[in-house]
Formats: structure tokens, C-alpha cells, sequence
């Protein structure tokens, strides 16, 4: 396994986790990004940046002026909302802040809710386990963490999930249309040029794993604990980017307003002084 031929600032300060089966780079002042998953094979998994790399994000700047590449934590929200008064912002605060480096991983803390966020990454057989920790330093607080990993998928690259999931919510359309899941469906060939789509499993369903298979029937599977029973599907065919990408975004709430999230009774909360934890856990065929 090599390193990748990353177009980051190779200045930053990055920690890199190596297992047998895949490794995983991280730029801790970048939101805490995990910016390259290489497989056994010698494949990328994770879209890099097409743009010149700019400085790290700070509080306030623009998502869709970011790199748009690898794999960012959208919390406590993803879409710009208000709770309990305060302003979140969209994909949330953590992208923007600059993690620092703990003994077992890296870690942040967001003063908006009031709450302290770590990820621990750790090799095993099969690819790596992603560790999770958000403690409320304050008050109670209704909590929505997502993965958004941007992986490649090139033309034939397809999602997989459960045979028993029969809905999806197409939360970008107007009304929130169901439609019957379908492999299609699933396809990054399903969408128009310069199309996009965020789709939720049915949140009556409950997914705890989904695949992502390659034209080449290579697959990275994405498997997570119980902690998120939500999982959004982003499929973008040169939307935003200039190579097609998807993301399998596991979720503790429902769907990506906090806000909403709240009203509908689909957001854990982290009681004062207690802490939630969840993992994630990556593996390759």
C-alpha cells in the first residue's frame, strides 16, 4: 500500500492510520478531514480536491467554496437551520474548525450547542473502525451527526443495500416523494449530467449497512452501530464536482435540518454531562 497522489497542501500537519487492508489520511486543521482511503489494490476511494486547495475553512466560510473532496463530519446539523435560538450552519460547524490531535485520534470542541466531538480510528481485518464521542459540556442537546464521505464513482458505480429496504425519501424534491428502492435507482447512471439527489432510506426502515460497488464489482461496505438509525444517500454527477461522486452518510437524526429533525421527534439528545457514542466501521471485497 502506498501513499496517495494527494492534492493537498503536503505542509499541513496529516496523521495516517494503516491497516491491512486500507488506510486512511487525516489533515486535523481541515474540520478533522479524513482526506484519502486507499485499499489494498492501490484504489482511492475518496474524491480529491479539483480546485487549487485554499486554506483551511474557517467558522463562516462557504461549503460549496470548500474542496469539496474526501471525507468531512457534518454536525450538528447539515443544512443551515435554528435551534433553540441559535444559528447552525449549513453542513454544520465542525468542517470548519480545526481539530487537534489527541493520543488515540483528533478532536473538536463546538461552542454553538455546546459540545466536544472526538474520532478514533483503528485498523482491523478487514479495513478500519471509526470511533465517535460528542459529550454536551452544558445543557441538554438534541444532536445530528452524518458522515460525508464524497467517494469516487465513476460511470457503473452503484449503491447496495439491504434486501428488506422496499422505501426511499427523496428529501430535495418538493413534497418528499417515496419511491420504491430499485438497483436503478441506486445507480450513478440514474442521473442526468450536471444532476444530483439526496435520497433517505424510509426512516420506519432501519439500515445498519450499505455497499458501494465499483463498475469493476470491487466493493468498499460501510457498516455502523445502532446509534444511527437514519442513512441518507447523495449521489452528484458533475452537480458541484467535476467527477461524479456518492456519499453513504449514516446518521443519528432525521433528515438534514436539525430543526426538523427536533419537530419530528427523530433527534437523540445528549442529556448535561453525558456523552454518545457510535462507530462506523469500513471494510473492502
Amino acid at each position: 500500500m502506498t501513499a496517495p497522489t494527494a492534492r493537498w497542501n503536503p505542509k499541513e500537519p496529516a496523521l495516517t492510520v494503516t491497516g491491512p487492508r486500507l488506510a486512511a489520511t487525516v489533515l486535523p486543521l481541515r474540520g478533522g478531514k479524513i482526506v484519502s482511503l486507499l485499499d489494498h489494490r492501490g484504489v482511492e476511494w475518496l474524491a480529491q480536491p479539483d480546485r487549487p486547495v485554499r486554506a483551511p475553512a474557517r467558522p463562516g466560510d462557504d461549503f460549496l467554496e470548500s474542496e469539496m473532496a474526501g471525507w468531512d463530519e457534518c454536525a450538528p446539523t447539515i443544512v443551515e437551520c435554528v435551534v433553540g435560538g441559535v444559528i447552525l450552519a449549513d453542513h454544520g460547524e465542525l468542517w470548519t474548525k480545526a481539530f487537534e490531535r489527541t493520543e488515540t485520534g483528533v478532536a473538536a470542541v463546538d461552542d454553538t450547542l455546546g459540545y466536544r466531538f472526538s474520532r478514533n480510528i483503528v485498523p482491523t481485518s478487514e479495513g478500519l473502525r471509526l470511533e465517535y464521542r460528542a459529550e454536551s459540556l452544558g445543557d441538554a442537546i438534541p444532536f445530528l451527526w452524518a458522515a460525508h464521505p464524497q467517494f469516487t464513482a465513476p460511470a457503473g458505480t452503484r449503491i447496495r443495500l439491504p434486501g428488506h429496504v422496499r422505501k426511499v425519501v427523496d428529501v430535495l424534491a418538493p413534497g418528499l416523494p417515496e419511491f420504491d428502492w430499485s438497483d436503478d435507482l441506486g445507480s450513478i447512471d440514474a442521473l442526468e449530467p450536471s444532476g444530483y439527489r439526496k435520497l433517505y432510506v424510509h426512516p420506519d426502515e432501519r439500515v445498519f449497512e450499505v455497499g458501494l460497488i465499483r463498475p469493476d464489482g470491487i466493493e468498499l461496505t460501510v457498516h455502523w452501530s445502532q446509534e444511527c438509525p437514519y442513512v441518507g444517500l447523495w449521489f452528484d454527477r458533475f452537480g458541484y464536482r467535476d467527477e461524479p461522486v456518492i456519499a453513504i452518510e449514516p446518521t443519528t437524526a432525521y433528515f438534514d435540518s436539525l430543526e426538523t429533525a427536533v419537530g419530528l421527534d427523530r433527534a437523540p439528545m445528549i442529556e448535561s454531562g453525558e456523552t454518545l457514542s457510535w462507530w462506523v466501521e469500513l471494510s473492502t471485497r
